[in-house]
């Protein structure tokens, strides 16, 4: 058909198993990768708004656990949304260094 030699065939296998193997990599990479990030966002803000983030999506934010977003949303229902992100300081659990971390993340609005 294409009259390749055995050393033709070899190369031609060997980069379609590459190109394989590449593919195969990339999607398991993306399908079980445990990096928190960016996709996790609001698109029209780039931040989570407090006031209708759900549990998953607040535990999409680096250092936010179960337990933690937790407390958001009871802290949230409890007062009837929040007016500024400083009000997260008065969660337990929140301590003003993972208070630094996670407010370039979050909106009210």
């Amino acid at each position: 058909m294409f009259n390749l030699t055995q050393e033709e065939r070899k190369v031609i296998l060997f980069l379609v198993a590459i190109a394989l193997a590449g593919t195969g990599g990339n999607f398991l990479v993306k399908q079980f990768s445990t990096a928190k990030g960016i996709t996790c966002l609001n698109q029209n803000l780039g931040k989570i708004n407090l006031n209708s983030a759900d549990k998953g999506l607040l535990m999409g934010i680096s250092g936010v656990g179960e337990k933690l977003a937790d407390r958001i949303i009871a802290y949230r229902e409890r007062r009837a949304g929040f007016s500024n992100i400083d009000e997260l300081k008065d969660i337990k659990g929140i301590t003003p260094s993972k208070f630094a971390k996670i407010k370039e993340y979050l909106a009210t609005k």
